[in-house]
């Protein structure tokens, strides 16, 4: 069963997701069937055991259920028998967690902190993390696409930024402001000059591809003491995007002009396949935003009525 998760997990990720959580366990998961029952197809009944192994929350357990889900629909296309757990085995409903917004403060304080952080193997880290981190703030983009950009995808003729198609968002092209091809100018330059066989834009260690969970762990110690207004205790690269594009929508919904194109605009810049995707960021400040929420509902009615 190990080897069908990781023959499953390769085929996904061809298709640019990342899963690492999902990932980790549906390795876990196939070494609890492995041990228990083996050679035997995925059924409904381990499904449940091994969720319910030890003590989570409620929401951990359907996220879990979930991840099950999709890999039991690729186990049966191989063996008939395997089971594909039904959905509503839980009283508990699927939720996204309310992520943290960042205050500006906030964004000050972490740049600055990128100055402080140790070179190590690379003597451009402090600049990377604070270009990359800039660039994050200023477009919103996943930061699994930034750490997968290549030095041709960035054109300051331009000043444009080609984004790489990832989960289900097509291949895009973003329009940047001066002062952010400014900054990609400056930091490409010198890491030229560092690492001029480099082909990836954001580089670790002796000039190698920026991995995903470097990223993640620096960011960790450049936010550390800073509190979650968010559900999750921690605070996460991927915030940065749900601070991007709450702010837009804040501020066009205080505006007279028309809302609905611009949320329109905003799904595309977001690399979003499915307009109703671009909804959840509507969420997390429903005061602020209540009048862009009735706005938009009405306006992803019309779509799903057309």
């Amino acid at each position: 069963m190990a080897k069908l998760v990781q023959r499953y997990l390769a085929h996904r990720r061809s298709f640019g997701y990342l899963l690492c959580s999902q990932g980790y366990d549906l390795l876990a998961f196939a070494r609890f069937l492995d041990r228990t029952a083996p050679g035997q197809p995925l059924s409904t009944k381990r499904a449940l055991q091994w969720v319910n192994l030890k003590p989570v929350q409620a929401v951990t357990i359907v996220n879990r259920l979930n991840t099950i889900r999709g890999f039991a629909r690729f186990c049966a296309t191989l063996d008939r028998r395997t089971q594909i757990p039904p959905t509503h085995l839980t009283a508990h409903r699927s939720h996204r967690r309310a992520p943290h917004i960042f205050t500006e403060a906030q964004l000050q304080l972490i740049l600055r902190r990128t100055k402080d952080l140790q070179p190590g193997r690379n003597p451009l880290r402090p600049l990377v993390y604070r270009t990359l981190i800039g660039l994050l703030v200023c477009t919103g983009m996943r930061p699994s696409e930034a750490v997968r950009l290549r030095d041709e995808d960035f054109d300051a003729a331009t000043g444009t930024l080609s984004v790489p198609a990832v989960k289900r968002g097509p291949q895009r092209t973003l329009p940047l402001h001066p002062s952010a091809v400014q900054a990609l100018q400056r930091y490409q330059s010198l890491r030229r000059s560092h690492y001029p066989l480099a082909r990836h834009f954001f580089v670790g260690p002796f000039g190698r591809p920026l991995q995903m969970w470097a990223a993640d762990g620096t960011f960790r110690r450049l936010v550390r003491g800073m509190l979650s207004n968010g559900s999750r205790p921690n605070l996460r690269l991927y915030d940065l995007r749900h601070r991007f594009a709450t702010q837009w929508i804040a501020r066009w919904s205080r505006q007279s002009a028309p809302l609905d194109h611009r949320l329109v605009l905003l799904s595309r810049y977001l690399g979003h396949h499915y307009f109703h995707d671009t909804y959840w960021y509507v969420q997390p400040e429903p005061s602020a935003l209540q009048h862009a929420a009735t706005r938009f509902e009405h306006y992803r009615d019309q779509i799903h009525s057309g």
